[in-house]
């Protein structure tokens, strides 16, 4: 029984540690990719004439640049031959490439809008990222539903035109599938198949009621701001109160 308890100190020890040197990686991508976009936002969406000229022709570039990069990363991913330094090199170039070569698209396509959209998308899913590593599968997937739900709400609070109500559908539609597969999990005793493996994704000790009625209420939400824009202010600060409320319980859990 001792051996047994000391094996398993050792291996959430050694999880935690893994888990930090992920989280302190995936801050500093996400911290230069925030300085990134800021860069952008203040010489390009709010630039002088100029500037603005001089960032379109750049991102132009930097478009094909980025795919280059994006392909070069995707083959050094190749399992045939693979090293482990390639396999490192090539998931650094591949994330790299595709995040220049979206946000360079979006940027020079849908000026000045998405400059914005883009600094708050960074900092909202390296939080994503980090409650991922940290925090239980079911809050996990709860803070990702209401990410979604609110980011589809403010758009909507801010604009009724056809393309937020399209990235609104995305987001009803990201939450319903998330929802189902909560469903399909919960149904499986809290495991999933995958690959002909069986993942425990919910502990034994699950509030479903919370795991289920966090997408519901992110639905009704982003209905009720589709159906009746004035209605989009309250849904926001019901999620954002719904979140923090979750936040604090979740880490009160972890103690």
């Amino acid at each position: 029984m001792a051996q047994k308890n000391n094996y398993n100190r050792e291996t959430r020890r050694e999880k935690s540690e893994r888990n930090m040197n992920r989280a302190v990686v995936l801050l500093t991508a996400g911290l230069v990719a925030e300085w990134y976009l800021l860069m952008a936002d203040r010489y390009y969406a709010r630039g002088t004439i100029s500037q603005v000229v001089a960032w379109y022709d750049y991102l132009g570039v930097m478009r094909w640049a980025a795919l280059a990069v994006l392909a070069i990363g995707m083959v050094l991913m190749l399992p045939r031959g693979r090293k482990p330094w390639t396999a490192k090199a090539g998931g650094v170039l591949t994330g790299c490439g595709a995040f220049f070569a979206f946000t360079s698209v979006a940027m020079r396509h849908y000026y000045p809008t998405s400059v914005t959209v883009l600094c708050v998308a960074v900092p909202v899913l390296l939080l994503l990222g980090i409650i991922y590593l940290f925090y239980q599968a079911e809050f996990s997937i709860q803070a990702t539903e209401l990410a979604m739900a609110l980011g589809a709400v403010v758009l909507l609070g801010r604009s009724g035109s056809a393309a937020v109500k399209l990235c609104a559908a995305l987001a009803i539609c990201g939450v319903t599938l998330l929802l189902i597969c909560t469903a399909m999990v919960r149904k499986n005793g809290g495991t999933m198949k995958l690959n002909g493996e069986t993942l425990q994704v919910f502990g034994p000790k699950t509030d479903y009621r919370l795991t289920l009625g966090v997408p519901v209420l992110c639905l009704a939400a982003a209905a009720a701001a589709i159906a009746v824009p004035t209605a989009a202010f309250y849904a926001t600060w019901v999620l954002a109160i719904v979140a923090f409320v979750l936040a604090v319980y979740y880490t009160i859990k972890l103690m």
